[in-house]
């Protein structure tokens, strides 16, 4: 070996090729530009008194003291020495363990992301133009195509059909890196015999198109290596692989990935723990992971059969003890699918809809389609928001188009509906679905076609809830004081102001409660209710004869009692969506609006007149007189309740007082 030239220990300039393994590097360097063996080479650069481990792991984790002495022999520059190594993969494509101060070790994960402990694939036609020299991404299972020379890559010798040998040694005789090491010495022999076969004089050239499901896998996994959206995708990758390959789906496999189905016969090797490793053969990796890249980027509608098959011929796992969930459970059908991402967990769980109970879908989130779903996170739902902006009996407007005109009694529905839009995708904190079978009744639900419109619309309006700010907080207007509410003086006033004579107790209080329905669509308080045998009775005559004089009068009213407890927010909302929906049940003002105020000018009250004529139930028409009441004509006075009620808190100030609200909506 020629002396050292100043400032080098080695006499001749070395360098590294771009993506070049660093163990690579090194047994070309020996052979293609000194001519000695590995060991002679490590030796000459200063690396003799490291150890085996040390020596083996130097393309693993460049540590500081032979980093040191490497920058010091090759003139090469720690940083990129640090490049060649396994480590500056890791998290990318190689995941490497975690040492007790989390710093990163020489030794590669086992669990987890599919990492090689060893091995490497390579393409011929890179060692044809680029002799010995070994990329560090073929060391990783995912990197299994060139993408340049549009081929799959290769896993072993050509001629031998050996795993490849690599040199991460002392090795003492010098060799070709672009040949095979493999021994094919026969069994019992003493001596090793190398193949020494030029693994670039290959007949397996299997090449791979560009508008392939695998090489446009390929693609999307090399780009952005390292951002949090490629590991997402490693692991959606990795979980539906697993689904597919545990199902033994071959020839699902085959139809996803567009490869020849009679070509990945014996390919796969046996899994004693399924998804634990990937396939070691390049070319079924291809189709594994371009099935799994086709099934988690197609349109859901598409696939969802397979995902159903798959998911149902594996036999069901026994989940341990006290877990909380059995076999044929939603956790355990995803159970199916490890360490899916919540996206395809989703679409797991919706292409698996027919097959689970009404509580699940609600609770999973199953029912929506792909896109609503997205918009509202699914399982990662909103609880703050929807305590808050969810009242305890469901908006009038979404009751209607929910109602299915089975035999139910009105509050009964919107509580049970209000109970559902809730519990919409909150299956990973709160599973229970005891709550929503005691509520949703089968007659709430009607035929499997409206029951699946049905659950599709509560999921959509929970996003709707989850993706807006709520304008009503339902949860502080619990704490009103229903017991001050309107009383007798107010009243006289009120009635007063729109010409209505205030009448007896009796009236009054139908009054308060339409008032306090209207504010916090709950069911009445104890408060205002009365021992009278047909109390509720008077109290459906009260809705019935609404006006809208009179329902103006009182939302005026609940404005300035809003006000005056330091509650600046409409007196009625209801939240709307832009979806183009067929939703199951009808509007709320769909039906002959001039019919019903005519007949309720006729002086036409009574419940069965009403539902004959306009042909629905008798809560659809109760809900479009609450919408849309008849006017009486009479002229009116506005009252002007800030005196009386003066506002309180930080915005009293600035709000007017004695206007009208915005309000759309009030009792169920």
């Amino acid at each position: 070996m020629n002396a050292a030239a100043p400032g080098r220990l080695l006499g001749a300039p070395v360098t590294l090729h771009q993506g070049e393994w660093l163990q690579s590097a090194i047994s070309r360097w020996a052979w293609d530009i000194f001519g000695v063996s590995r060991g002679a080479l490590i030796d000459a650069m200063g690396l003799a008194h490291f150890g085996v481990e040390m020596i083996s792991t130097l393309g693993t984790r460049l540590y500081a003291e032979p980093a040191q002495a490497l920058a010091y022999a090759t003139g090469l520059p720690r940083a990129r020495l640090h490049e060649a190594t396994m480590e500056s993969q890791d998290g990318k494509l190689i995941w490497l363990n975690r040492t007790r101060e989390d710093l990163t070790s020489a030794t590669v994960l086992k669990d987890g992301m599919w990492t090689w402990q060893a091995g490497t694939r390579y393409c011929p036609d890179c060692l044809a133009e680029a002799p010995g020299v070994f990329q560090l991404i073929w060391r990783s299972p995912w990197v299994y195509a060139c993408l340049l020379h549009k081929r799959i890559l290769l896993d072993a010798c050509p001629v031998c059909h050996h795993d490849l040998v690599e040199m991460r040694s002392r090795n003492r005789d010098p060799f070709d890196p672009s040949t095979c090491r493999a021994n094919i010495a026969p069994g019992g022999a003493t001596r090793q015999i190398h193949c020494l076969a030029a693994l670039t004089e290959t007949w397996d050239n299997t090449p791979i198109r560009p508008d392939s499901a695998p090489f446009r896998a390929q693609q999307h996994i090399l780009t952005g290596r390292g951002a949090p959206a490629q590991k997402q995708l490693l692991w959606l990758l990795q979980s539906a692989a697993t689904g597919l390959r545990g199902a033994k789906a071959f020839q699902e496999i085959a139809e996803l990935s567009g490869m020849d189905p009679d070509s990945l016969a014996g390919l796969f090797d046996e899994e004693p723990h399924v998804g634990i490793s990937p396939p070691k053969n390049a070319y079924a990796m291809a189709a594994l992971i371009g099935a799994a890249y086709t099934l988690t980027h197609s349109d859901e509608s598409a696939v969802a059969q397979i995902i159903r098959s798959a998911t149902f011929t594996r036999p069901p796992a026994r989940p341990p003890r006290d877990v909380g969930f059995g076999p044929g459970s939603p956790r355990e059908l995803l159970a199916r699918w490890p360490h899916a991402p919540t996206g395809f967990r989703q679409q797991i769980l919706r292409s698996l809809d027919p097959d689970l109970t009404t509580g699940q879908r609600i609770l999973w989130d199953t029912a929506g389609s792909g896109g609503s779903v997205s918009t509202h996170g699914g399982l990662r739902a909103n609880g703050d928001k929807r305590a808050t902006g969810i009242p305890l009996l469901l908006w009038p407007e979404w009751c209607s188009r929910f109602d299915l005109d089975g035999p139910v009694i009105g509050p009964t529905l919107a509580a049970a509906l209000a109970t559902a839009v809730r519990a919409v995708g909150t299956a990973e904190t709160d599973p229970d679905e005891t709550r929503l079978a005691r509520v949703l009744r089968p007659r709430m639900l009607g035929t499997p076609e409206q029951t699946d419109r049905l659950l599709a619309g509560i999921s959509e309006l929970a996003g709707v809830i989850d993706r807006t700010d709520p304008i009503i907080n339902y949860q502080r207007r619990l704490s009103l004081p229903a017991a001050e509410l309107l009383p007798q003086e107010h009243w006289r006033l009120l009635a007063e102001s729109i010409a209505v004579a205030p009448g007896h107790t009796r009236l009054h209080r139908n009054a308060r409660r339409y008032l306090w329905q209207r504010l916090t669509l709950t069911p009445i308080p104890p408060e205002l209710r009365a021992a009278a045998r047909d109390d509720a009775a008077e109290y459906t005559v009260f809705t019935t004869r609404m006006t809208a004089e009179l329902q103006a009068a009182l939302d005026q009213y609940g404005e300035a009692f809003l006000h005056n407890h330091a509650i600046y927010e409409p007196v009625t909302w209801s939240p709307e969506t832009a979806a183009t929906r067929v939703w199951p049940g009808a509007d709320i003002l769909d039906l002959d609006l001039e019919l019903l105020h005519s007949l309720l000018s006729d002086g036409v009250y009574t419940h069965h007149r009403l539902r004959d004529a306009l042909r629905i139930p008798i809560r659809r028409v109760l809900r479009a007189i609450d919408a849309a009441p008849p006017s009486t004509g009479k002229a009116v006075t506005t009252a002007d309740w800030s005196t009386l009620l003066p506002p309180t808190g930080p915005d009293a100030s600035r709000r007017p007082q004695g206007s009208a609200s915005p309000g759309k909506t009030g009792a169920s």
